[in-house]
């Protein structure tokens, strides 16, 4: 059954199944009993419309309820999530200093170690010259080839 469909109640049943003395003359359905079921019809629908509009009202109004409990979560969850923001960016902050220290004394000391490098290396080439300079120097009857590579072994400490 439609919504446009009138809908007889039970009261207009009652009413048609009355025997009526216009019904016996020919007439098949008095007129003032068609315009009475047509009101009685016409009534059940603008009830069914009312109704409807009624549910409907309630529906928005439950629909605007649950709308605004959820944009009250929805807020609540963003200033629970601000908050936890503000605490790790707080926490973040010594982090970040620390991380700078750090980062700061890993370049002193890596330019530490290459001087450090550098001088050792300097003073391995001295004392690998010291200790060419003191070895004896052969006499010019052994042939005084090994005073040129001394002189050699010296040069090449020095590149």
């Amino acid at each position: 059954m439609s919504d446009h469909e009138p809908v007889l109640l039970d009261l207009d049943l009652v009413l048609l199944d009355e025997p009526e003395p216009a019904l016996t003359r020919g007439n098949k359905t008095p007129p003032v009993r068609v315009a009475e079921t047509r009101r009685l019809a016409v009534s059940v629908e603008e009830e069914r419309r009312r109704l409807r509009i009624i549910s409907n009202r309630e529906s928005a109004r439950r629909s605007r309820i649950r709308r605004r409990r959820q944009l009250e979560g929805l807020r609540s969850e963003a200033d629970r999530l601000r908050a936890q923001n503000r605490a790790v960016a707080g926490r973040l902050g010594p982090v970040n200093r620390s991380v700078l220290v750090f980062r700061r004394d890993n370049e002193r000391l890596r330019s530490e170690s290459a001087a450090l490098r550098r001088r050792l290396a300097e003073i391995r080439r001295l004392v690998l010259c010291w200790w060419l300079r003191r070895l004896p120097l052969p006499s010019a009857a052994a042939g005084g080839g090994y005073l040129l590579g001394k002189e050699l072994m010296l040069a090449s400490l020095m590149v």
